[in-house]
């Protein structure tokens, strides 16, 4: 695991690109290995160190559910 991060069901851009359909939209919520490259780099965000707070592309097949929150 190298982070945690919140997925994001809506919304088919991050920073005006159009995501693949193999992509998901996060935001990085916490950080566990600061210096591994995001898999879809950007030009402000190139490892999982510097994406914390941010939208980032995220490969699908590479999430892992840890927890589930429903708004009531």
């Amino acid at each position: 695991m190298v982070a945690i991060v919140r997925v994001y069901a809506t919304g088919l851009t991050i920073h005006t690109l159009s995501l693949r359909e193999d992509l998901s939209r996060v935001v990085v919520k916490k950080v566990k290995v600061v210096n591994t490259e995001v898999l879809e780099p950007t030009s402000e965000v190139r490892f999982v160190g510097s994406a914390l707070g941010t939208f980032v592309a995220w490969p699908t097949h590479l999430l892992k559910v840890i927890s589930q929150k429903h708004k009531v």
